[in-house]
């Protein structure tokens, strides 16, 4: 199992290089293209939406072809991505290579919590998996940080995803040393429990508010403070930290006082984007960030526990139905945003707040029945 694991991990590591860069170089790549902030809008949710049948196809995938083949599938769609944007010779094209990267990068990701879910569904080693696919970000953004610093911004950005594709190709073809772990009961049926509906319906409340913060978030920060690439770039310094970190916390906590925790941080964080200075920004988006990313491994964990027969369609159809809810929040971010920027983010504050009151009733609900069973 640990082998196993560890193969999975160094994968996340690769797959997730190119994670942070995206979220902050998509939308100044649009920008530098002659893309406005309602395309901007569109490639933050029309990817997301689009995204939302995919990881729901790609969760029934590994049901039916398995999940090493739905994870290699996964990798090659993510790596055409990856050169379309390098090669991209307008922002429309920008767009659809961002579409394809995360589609592909969705399906991969499926497949991966499928692949724990099989041999390992703990909090404990989701937490792991997702602070490797953060660290992962984290050093993949030294790439774009290096190139803006040698070349124009339009030449860095296309340097930067040039070195990611190449990356790519070689993570697909590690893939191929994944073992199968598929279980011969896997069957593709409705598996209904409590648990799997809260953690959809959190994890909704909390896509819907990271789609409105994370697209918008380094354009604000750009136009506010007059700030460029590089500049925006610095202030996710705090981020990565709390990327890295939350989920190795949440990995040591009850899933359900997780889900309380780390959503009532994003209510403060949301917050704090738009009520000081950079640095209070900064320290919000960490707080957004680390919010995300810790109450995601309790509700993987919460999901992949309530599965018996059909993990792949019970967790494809739950990161559908969230990942639907993050493409409509960019949607709706995008609407709001050229009018009153600073309501994009109080607006993402009561979406994080939506999620902690359903989470803390979830945890009254275990406690009264634990109280019972006593």
């Amino acid at each position: 199992m640990e082998e196993e694991l560890r193969d999975l991990e160094e994968l996340a590591v690769l797959l997730s290089l190119p994670g942070t860069a995206l979220l902050v170089l998509l939308p100044l790549y649009i920008k530098t293209l002659g893309g406005g902030s309602e395309l901007i809008g569109i490639a933050s949710s029309v990817g997301p939406i689009t995204f939302a049948l995919v990881r729901l196809v790609g969760g029934a995938a590994t049901d039916v072809f398995g999940r090493k083949k739905t994870f290699i599938f996964g990798l090659l769609l993510y790596a055409l991505g990856l050169l379309l944007l390098a090669l991209a010779p307008n922002a429309d094209a920008v767009t659809l290579g961002g579409s394809l990267t995360g589609a592909g990068a969705m399906i991969a990701m499926t497949s991966a919590i499928v692949i724990v879910a099989d041999i390992a569904a703990f909090a404990e080693v989701y937490g792991r998996l997702a602070s490797k696919m953060a660290l992962g970000g984290v050093l993949g953004s030294i790439i774009p940080f290096a190139a803006l610093y040698f070349l124009p911004e339009i030449d860095a950005f296309r340097a930067t995803f040039l070195i990611y594709f190449l990356i790519s190709l070689y993570a697909t073809k590690k893939s191929f040393e994944l073992k199968e772990t598929m279980p011969k009961h896997s069957k593709l049926i409705f598996e209904w429990s409590l648990e799997w509906l809260i953690a959809t319906l959190v994890g909704s409340l909390a896509s819907l508010a990271s789609g409105i913060v994370t697209p918008f978030y380094p354009v604000y920060i750009a136009s506010k403070f007059k700030l460029g690439a590089i500049d925006v770039m610095l202030s996710y310094a705090p981020s990565a930290v709390a990327a890295i970190t939350s989920p190795r916390i949440s990995g040591l906590l009850n899933p359900t006082t997780s889900l309380v925790l780390f959503n009532l941080i994003g209510v403060l964080g949301s917050s704090a984007i738009v009520l000081g200075g950079l640095a209070v920004a900064a320290i919000g988006l960490a707080l957004v960030v680390g919010a995300v990313g810790g109450a995601a491994v309790a509700q993987d964990t919460l999901v992949a526990k309530g599965c018996r027969h059909s993990c792949g369609f019970m967790i494809g159809l739950y990161a559908s139905i969230t990942q639907l809810f993050m493409g409509l929040g960019s949607l709706f971010g995008g609407m709001m945003y050229s009018k009153n920027p600073q309501l994009v983010f109080l607006v993402a504050a009561l979406s994080f707040m939506g999620a902690t009151l359903v989470s803390f009733f979830f945890l009254l609900i275990i406690r009264e029945e634990r109280g019972r069973n006593i």
